[in-house]
């Protein structure tokens, strides 16, 4: 399942080989969690390499949480709590996504103008996309990491290990993807742009006159109660407090994982920027569906998904996506590769069921068979969103 709902960054896979494997677990569960079924399919995945785990799953007020592994892969770390931060990657576009339906609802915009009503400039193209065809990635506009990273596209992280802590402005990023043409006429197709969360982010600046970062916590962050999610500023390394240390796989026998800590917070910004936790995973997309970040209405309309061509859609930030569940539910939610940390975050509609789980090696060169990885990664989801 993971597999398919990759985007350009798709090498980018986890597992890895083992180290000691220290787990806790958290809350006392009831009736509605199946604590014994979870607990079995969460140590199965966690078993499959030396990445460390964390994950939170709620059914109502009912709560199972864990971690299993080490912060890092030093031999004196110490063991993960499942309070740990970790870069969220592209589920930050379900944050993004929820701004600019807010500034629907205000009148600020409408999601069908064109992109260029609102922020002439940066897009060099005939073709105008709609806000919303940027939301549902199906603009056409190219990505940006190609051109960023040139050398993934040959399983080599040597672009990588020289450019991680380079900064660029968002224009910047905007402009490296539009070295290449549109992929297809707007509207006519599905491609996974981060390069259109970028331009999403300058056009919440531009609309309301104030920067992206204070946006997001005025507007999301600090109504859902985020207390442990933020979004860095300027070029740090962007993760504070206790967090588990990212890591790349490098192919390398002498030095097979790279740390990505200090990889610069401008290189993702709107499109993947977030450093959250799982606990706050859960409350954010709990504030999506319970009214308190968006009406009844504008979530209907954030959960109206495009066909992806794939075995999920795509709505407003949103992916939707069956885990094998009674009746063929659907569950919303994103998944997160934040270049080592890894995110996968679903939930049930009526706002009831919530799983995240997160881990900390992106495995580009299969460590760990990727088929297998799949299957523990799904029969986890399966475990703990199913009723």
């Amino acid at each position: 399942m993971r597999n398919s709902l990759l985007t350009i960054t798709a090498a980018l896979a986890a597992g890895l080989v083992a180290v000691p494997v220290a787990g806790v677990a958290a809350s006392p569960v009831g009736d509605g969690i199946d604590a014994d079924a979870v607990e079995a399919r969460f140590e199965a995945f966690a078993a499959l390499g030396g990445h460390t785990v964390l994950a939170e799953v709620r059914d109502g007020d009912e709560v199972w949480s864990e971690a299993s592994g080490l912060r890092n892969l030093e031999a004196d770390a110490e063991a993960a709590r499942v309070g740990d931060r970790v870069r969220i990657g592209s589920a930050t576009k379900s944050f993004t996504a929820a701004i600019l339906v807010q500034l629907q609802g205000e009148g600020a915009l409408d999601l069908d103008d064109t992109l260029g009503e609102h922020l002439p400039g940066p897009l060099p193209y005939d073709q105008d996309p709609t806000i919303r065809q940027v939301l549902t990635h199906t603009s056409g506009l190219p990505d940006y990491l190609s051109f960023l990273y040139p050398s993934l596209a040959a399983g080599d992280i040597s672009d990588i290990r020289e450019g991680y802590r380079e900064a660029y402005e968002p224009a910047e990023l905007v402009a490296l993807a539009t070295q290449a043409p549109l992929r297809f006429e707007p509207g006519e197709g599905y491609a996974y742009s981060n390069a259109g969360y970028i331009v999403l982010g300058m056009l919440v600046e531009e609309v309301t006159g104030n920067p992206f970062g204070r946006e997001m916590r005025e507007r999301i962050i600090e109504p859902a109660g985020l207390d442990r999610t933020y979004l860095p500023r300027g070029n740090g390394a962007a993760l504070h407090g206790p967090h588990l240390t990212p890591y790349i796989t490098t192919g390398e026998a002498d030095d097979p994982y790279f740390d990505t800590t200090r990889l610069s917070a401008t290189q993702m910004w709107a499109a993947g920027g977030i450093v959250s936790t799982v606990a706050d995973m859960n409350d954010f997309y709990t504030a999506l569906t319970d009214g308190t970040l968006l009406t009844a209405g504008e979530l209907a309309e954030a959960t109206e998904f495009v066909e992806t061509g794939k075995s999920f859609g795509y709505g407003l930030g949103l992916f939707s996506q069956e885990f094998g569940c009674a009746d063929e539910e659907v569950f919303i939610g994103h998944e997160g590769d934040g270049l080592g940390h890894e995110v996968l975050s679903f939930h049930s509609l009526d706002g009831e069921r919530h799983a995240t789980v997160a881990w900390n090696i992106g495995d580009k060169h299969g460590y760990t068979d990727p088929d297998l990885f799949d299957a523990e990664l799904e029969a986890f989801m399966q475990a703990a969103l199913c009723d």
